[in-house]
């Protein structure tokens, strides 16, 4: 069996784990985004620990995987983000985003991604804004 390894790639950016903080996201993680002296952000995982932005302080926020927040804006909020892939396009990756299963964000806002990555963070972007704007 291939072992899966896990990248930096694989978790929300820092201004995502902002944006998730500030949308209310505080669910368990094995990483967090530590800010060094000069506020620069590093992303720093533990297997020993588990980080929730209830606990961490200033510019610190938790890191979750993508899935987890992913996962968080259809539990939290029943918003669902469909990354699709179209093979014919160079960049293949498009995303949409449904709230209560109707689309509110066609994959025309987006257009196209190198990578299912790009793409699922710009869904997970354009989700926290619908989330600010309705106060939800």
């Amino acid at each position: 069996m291939k072992k899966t390894t896990i990248t930096p790639e694989d978790y929300v950016s820092y201004d995502l784990a902002l944006a998730l903080k500030k949308a209310g996201f505080d669910w368990p993680c094995i990483a967090q985004w530590a800010c060094e002296p000069d506020g620069k952000p590093m992303l720093v995982g533990s297997t020993a620990f588990v980080f929730n932005n209830a606990e961490l302080k200033g510019r610190d926020v938790s890191a979750p995987f993508m899935w987890q927040a992913q996962k968080w804006l259809r539990n939290t909020h029943k918003i669902d983000l469909n990354v699709d892939l179209d093979d014919e396009t160079e960049d293949p990756y498009t995303v949409e985003i449904y709230k209560n299963k109707k689309c509110v964000v066609g994959h025309w806002k987006f257009g196209f991604f190198a990578t299912y990555e790009q793409a699922l963070s710009a869904g997970i972007a354009s989700a926290l804004e619908l989330i600010e704007k309705k106060g939800e």
